[in-house]
């Protein structure tokens, strides 16, 4: 009957409303690399860490993220905020050499739910945007398809980690 079948078991727990909750914050507990906290970190240094959105917008989505707990960018230092901003620039050209995207949509939600974040901690969302990346799923059916798997993706971007280490 159908051509093209979308499997999505990992979701079940989910749906079940079976899925553990994070205790605490999500980025402090990846920053003490807690063992329950499910996380795809690919690069940390003692000011600022690279991750994977685990529940991306599109294949290669990263967060910049500062190991300290703030929610404000006014909390940083003058030091941490240029800090940031360069990681966020290496991270850009890191997704370019890849992932071969073409563009980006780079942004931060301040003020939690009211601003479209549901974590209050400070993070650089930069989501890689390619030709074609929204279909017939997207549009019709809300539903994300993506053509790489999370681990796959963290591969390739391991290979040129090297790019966020200056």
């Amino acid at each position: 009957m159908y051509k093209n079948y979308l499997w999505a078991t990992s979701r079940m727990n989910y749906v079940k409303k079976k899925h553990k909750q994070i205790q605490g914050c999500l980025f402090c507990n990846i920053a003490k690399d807690d063992p329950s906290t499910p996380k795809k970190v690919l690069w940390k240094d003692k000011d600022m860490m690279v991750i994977m959105n685990i529940f991306p917008y599109n294949v290669g989505h990263l967060e910049v993220i500062p190991v300290r707990h703030v929610v404000w960018p006014e909390e940083l230092s003058s030091q941490e905020y240029q800090k940031m901003w360069e990681i966020v620039r290496r991270t850009v050209l890191l997704l370019k050499k890849a992932l071969n995207a073409p563009a980006f949509n780079v942004g931060i939600n301040l003020g939690g739910d009211l601003a479209g974040g549901s974590i209050l901690h400070l993070h650089v969302q930069i989501v890689p945007r390619h030709v074609r990346d929204s279909g017939f799923m997207e549009a019709t059916a809300s539903t994300k398809v993506m053509p790489q798997s999370l681990d796959d993706t963290f591969k390739a971007l391991k290979k040129h980690v090297s790019i966020l280490k200056g």
